[in-house]
């Protein structure tokens, strides 16, 4: 008789498996557990963590609670309140299935459930370790459900090795946290690490009322709301001004039918309505909320319900896009709230030139402006942003008045004199598309393109390692500190970030509440683009990865804070500033890549350029 090599797993195995799918770190731990208690009617939910959530972690609740059977049987793997046939799977309408959660979390940690059902006289404590019921007794308890899970991973040791540290860890309960209040704003939520209060936002009157509660700090410029809707679909969008981009995408927020998710096809929509307003790896400061009927969106692709599968994919990201495109070229407006139907072509338009009205006109008017941008009529994405109704900061380069070896101020275009260094003897001609600035070799003949943003990006990251020849202080105090607003998020990762900003320069002390005051900065760097790279490294993912040296985070730090605060492209320069920008260039160790490995200029000989124009 054969061997037998196929068997059914012991349930504590099985749970310990599904867990590595749902249980991924603490923040997945109040994901799940959050969402049981919105799905249960809470009208306010408390968090409490210790040591990031791996030590303890509480969550309580207002909700309907449950009586002792359903208690138990929520620990029973596939038992569930929320659906009750295959049919019910195609129009979930639910945050997740409390039976899939519990058992998952219960086989990881020490699991403590107390729960009292509101008909009740009392209440139901059930206790579990590693997946095995240790006890059942009658409690007393308030109406709804207290959930405490302790030593999470206890029994997985090589789950709990790959967490982060303390500081990520937390920072990921946060914005897990924030991201669930973003979507039920007329729930309460608290957050509390070791006894310190991290996010408390009471029920709020609509999404506009929440947003600006929450992510005020993030958008000092505020958020322009738009609303639309066709077919039985709705958007939402809440967007802020272009030149309030980031060079990450953490500020780009999706929500779908009261999900939080990581989706590229609406992530990619989103994106193409800034077309023509964002420079080269910027991502906006925006939110997406988007309901469909249940059955066009599937939420069971990912186990722990991060993704979905939409339905008609193609008439989706038109329908997003162009629904961005307008409210962008609409700007600050519409007032909050206020809706537009059928405005925006919707899933089931594909003829946008057969549509009529006030939207449509307005995606004309954007698709002009792209053209006029084209045309390089006006080619500054600030142009744009202006045409659109936005302000935007003015780029200015924190560079002084270029000056030559003898003291020379250089004049206009096509007259400043030669600037030192490795580029001795180059004048400046000019800029195309306010991005690339064009200088003349007379030696050679030659013609030398340099990219802005790059080069000055260098020149930042070699002044905050401090390896440039210039012999400046690296950093001063400010006369007047930068104070800036932080949403929770930063907040939280201050701690963890505090250690590269310093060994660069800048000194951050908290200011009270959610505020906190840099003190010392980087010399030379100004104001503006001080707040510009502090709220960027705090706002980033992980610096590098797992194992990197301090020498690693600190130059992982200084080439995103030179890219932060580094001239934008298609922000137009003075000639006087172009031309000081090349001759610190000159004066750096390294003057031939920025800090990501890009070439910073092109030279192009005359010989070069009569080829292409057939002269040889």
């Amino acid at each position: 008789m054969a061997e037998r090599r196929v068997r059914v797993l012991p349930d504590e195995v099985a749970n310990q498996i599904a867990a590595g799918e749902v249980v991924e770190r603490p923040a997945s731990v109040v994901k799940e557990l959050v969402e049981n208690a919105v799905d249960a009617g809470a009208s306010r939910v408390r968090v409490r963590v210790e040591g990031a959530g791996r030590e303890a972690l509480v969550v309580e609740d207002d909700g309907s609670g449950m009586g002792r059977d359903d208690a138990l049987l929520a620990f029973e793997r596939h038992a569930t309140s929320k659906i009750a046939s295959a049919d019910d799977l195609e129009r979930i309408a639910t945050l997740g299935f409390r039976g899939e959660a519990l058992p998952s979390i219960a086989s990881v940690s020490r699991f403590t459930l107390t729960t009292r059902a509101g008909r009740d006289t009392e209440g139901t404590r059930v206790r579990i370790e590693g997946g095995r019921l240790v006890s059942v007794d009658v409690a007393g308890a308030p109406r709804g459900t207290t959930a405490e899970v302790r030593d999470l991973f206890f029994n997985v040791p090589a789950r709990r090795k790959f967490l982060k540290t303390d500081a990520t860890e937390l920072r990921n309960v946060v914005e897990t946290l924030a991201g669930l209040a973003l979507v039920h704003d007329g729930v309460g939520f608290e957050l509390r690490s070791s006894g310190r209060l991290l996010l408390a936002v009471a029920p709020a009157l609509g999404l506009e009322e929440r947003v600006g509660e929450l992510l005020g700090p993030e958008a000092p410029g505020g958020f322009s709301w738009f609303r639309t809707e066709a077919d039985g679909r709705r958007l939402a969008l809440a967007l802020a001004a272009p030149h309030e981009g980031r060079s990450h995408a953490r500020g780009v927020r999706l929500f779908v039918n009261g999900r939080p998710v990581q989706d590229r096809l609406l992530f990619r929509a989103l994106v193409e309505g800034y077309r023509g307003l964002l420079g080269s790896r910027r991502y906006p400061l925006a939110l997406l909320w988007l309901e469909l009927p249940a059955d066009q969106v599937d939420v069971n692709v990912h186990p722990a319900k991060r993704e979905v599968r939409l339905r008609d994919e193609g008439r989706t990201f038109r329908w997003v896009a162009g629904s961005v495109a307008e409210a962008l070229a609409r700007g600050p407006g519409p007032k909050p709230g206020e809706v537009h139907p059928s405005e925006v072509p919707g899933p089931g338009t594909d003829d946008v030139s057969a549509l009529s009205g006030p939207a449509v006109d307005a995606t004309r008017r954007v698709a002009e402006a792209l053209e006029v941008y084209a045309s390089r009529a006006d080619p500054t994405a600030e142009a744009l942003a202006r045409a659109r109704g936005f302000a935007p900061r003015p780029a200015v380069l924190p560079l002084g008045p270029a000056r030559t070896e003898r003291g020379e101020v250089p004049g206009s275009a096509g007259s400043g004199p030669a600037v030192g260094g490795v580029f001795a003897g180059l004048r400046y001609l000019g800029a195309f598309d306010a991005t690339y600035l064009l200088f003349e070799d007379p030696d050679g003949p030659e013609l030398v393109l340099v990219d802005q943003h790059a080069a000055h990006e260098r020149i930042l990251y070699e002044a905050l390692l401090g390896e440039d020849s210039a012999g400046a202080p690296r950093w001063q105090p400010l006369l007047f500190p930068v104070t800036l607003e932080c949403t929770a998020g930063e907040l939280a990762a201050l701690e963890e970030r505090r250690a590269p900003l310093e060994s660069l320069g800048f000194r951050v002390e908290h200011f009270g509440g959610r505020s906190v005051a840099v003190t010392e900065a980087p010399a030379g760097l100004p104001p503006a683009a001080v707040e510009a790279v502090v709220r960027d490294l705090l706002g980033a993912e992980d610096l590098v990865g797992a194992g990197a040296g301090p020498a690693d985070r600190r130059h992982a730090a200084a080439a995103r804070a030179a890219c932060s605060g580094a001239v934008k492209a298609r922000s137009a320069l003075l000639a006087s500033e172009a031309s000081e920008l090349l001759a610190r260039l000159g004066r750096l160790r390294h003057p031939t890549h920025c800090p990501h490995g890009r070439p910073l200029f092109v030279r192009m000989t005359r010989e070069e350029l009569e080829r292409m124009f057939h002269r040889t």
